[in-house]
């Protein structure tokens, strides 16, 4: 009886590790029962026979985890969505077949859902990896939608990446991973998970005062050394890579608890692969990859774009309160418009460039406030902000695909609003409202010139009915303008796993 006893008090005092613990700490405990005289050597062996046979038939001890891996953390979500969206057309003048919306509005409703599964593995040495399963081949989307006679659809992988500590102030991730940069969706997509290198360093000399450096490598395109010439000469396609360098400095300053400033300017360079303003295919064709598809053969040229985004939280009648802010600064953005978009079609002609001085807007900007917060059961926030985006301010391919549907050129509103059902269940209401920031560039509106023609013709290839941009492709400008407004309504569920 003596020596039962004494095996029940040792399997209680495992069981109370709990299970996720057992096998790292049962020999430890039996061995401290054996030195405190509880336990004698043998009815400690007995004991360890016992807990390994019963761990093996459970579903725990049939999973089997290397002895590298320190913890593992499984998590995903779900959402359920209904989408309203009304499109207006830059140009009802121009050509069947130039822009993706025609001649006339637009209206699509639509009912989607996003799933996404993942894996963190935090490893010994300070490494840390993981992945990410999610149902949508896009980059900046894992959006898939109903209706398609109860098909299924693919899961892709949209992460994976390893990461390693080395100290308490470095941090180095490696592969396809989350967007470390601080940024708003003004400027990235934040479906979008970058692909290459990044380097986080963080101080904190003073318990208030916060200062790092944060700098990506990402590979934007890996193009073809042996790219051929486009189709009836002129230039050929890129052959270097494209990169982009990504720098940021997070500079923050906590006043106490709940209450602190952050701002973080920084600079993202892209460099190659382009070949812009010597003739031949410069418009911006599409990117099978993306939502939207902008990207081209000179997609990534005289991009070099100074940004500021930042944030001011404080607390107020027990709610949280946040003001944030993001800027961007294209240096090149006058020549972008021009090379890019409009570059002419006979390599020194100026005449287009002289043309379309009036579209060099290199500017973009955002201000927003945030109402409470989405941590808990019971919990809501409620946020909106405005901005205006420059023809030649941003890159069009990794900027939110739902504001304005990505387009350059327009201004205007997001307003969200999100609830709490339970810890793991929020719903949430978006809407979108955005118009041009210079009007009618395609139709002569904005120059007094009549509809159908364009202000920028002036060089070779112009047409009263639009049909050909002088020095560049109507695909081109329709990419670069190809919405008058945008309406868009996103009605969510989400509930996370």
């Amino acid at each position: 009886m003596k020596t039962l006893m004494k095996r029940i008090f040792a399997l209680v005092g495992i069981l109370a590790l709990g299970l996720s613990a057992v096998h790292a700490q049962e020999d430890a405990l039996l061995d401290a029962l054996v030195k405190k005289g509880v336990l004698s050597d043998q009815e400690a062996e007995d004991v360890r026979a016992g807990l390994a046979k019963d761990y093996a038939q459970t579903p725990a001890g049939k999973l089997s985890i290397s002895n590298h891996i320190t913890q593992l953390k499984i998590y995903g979500d779900a959402r359920m969505r209904f989408e309203y969206l009304d499109e207006v057309p830059q140009d009802r003048f121009l050509s069947t077949g130039v822009t993706s919306l025609g001649h006339n509005s637009t209206t699509t409703e639509r009912n989607r859902y996003r799933l996404r599964i993942g894996a963190d593995y935090t490893f010994t040495d300070n490494f840390l990896a993981g992945f990410e399963l999610e149902s949508g081949t896009a980059g900046d989307s894992a959006n898939q939608s109903m209706g398609n006679g109860f098909g299924k659809f693919s899961i892709q992988v949209g992460l994976i990446y390893l990461q390693w500590k080395p100290t308490d102030w470095l941090t180095l991730t490696g592969g396809k991973q989350r967007n470390l940069l601080y940024t708003t969706d003004m400027v990235w997509d934040p479906d979008i998970n970058p692909e290459g290198a990044t380097e986080v360093l963080s101080f904190h000399p003073t318990d208030e005062f916060s200062i790092g450096l944060t700098a990506g490598q990402f590979l934007y395109a890996d193009n073809a050394e042996n790219n051929p010439a486009v189709a009836g000469g002129g230039s050929t396609l890129p052959k270097s890579d494209i990169w982009m360098f990504a720098q940021q400095l997070p500079i923050q300053y906590n006043f106490d608890k709940d209450t602190f400033i952050k701002e973080v300017p920084g600079f993202t360079a892209y460099m190659g692969g382009g070949n812009s303003g010597t003739g031949g295919t410069n418009a911006v064709g599409a990117w099978a990859g993306s939502a939207v598809t902008f990207v081209g053969p000179h997609a990534a040229d005289d991009l070099q774009i100074l940004t500021a985004p930042g944030e001011f939280d404080w607390k107020a009648w027990d709610l949280p309160f946040r003001v944030y802010w993001d800027f961007a600064l294209n240096l090149e953005g006058h020549d972008r418009v021009q090379n890019v978009y409009f570059a002419s079609t006979a390599a020194g002609d100026q005449t287009t460039r002289n043309a379309n001085m009036a579209l060099s807007d290199n500017v973009a900007w955002l201000a927003g406030v945030q109402v409470g917060q989405n941590k808990k059961k019971g919990d809501w926030s409620i946020k909106g902000d405005f901005r205006q985006v420059g023809v030649g301010s941003v890159d069009p391919n990794i900027n939110d695909s739902d504001w304005g549907d990505s387009f350059l050129n327009q201004q205007g509103f997001k307003i969200q609003s999100v609830y709490n059902f339970t810890d793991f269940l929020t719903g949430s209401l978006t809407f979108f409202d955005t118009w041009n920031y210079k009007e009618h560039l395609l139709d002569g509106e904005s120059t007094g010139q009549a509809p159908g023609t364009l202000p920028i013709a002036g060089g070779a290839g112009g047409g009263t009915n639009g049909n050909t941009i002088a020095g560049g492709t109507t695909t081109a400008t329709s990419t670069l303008v190809g919405v008058n407004a945008t309406q868009r309504v996103q009605v969510d569920l989400i509930w996370k796993f």
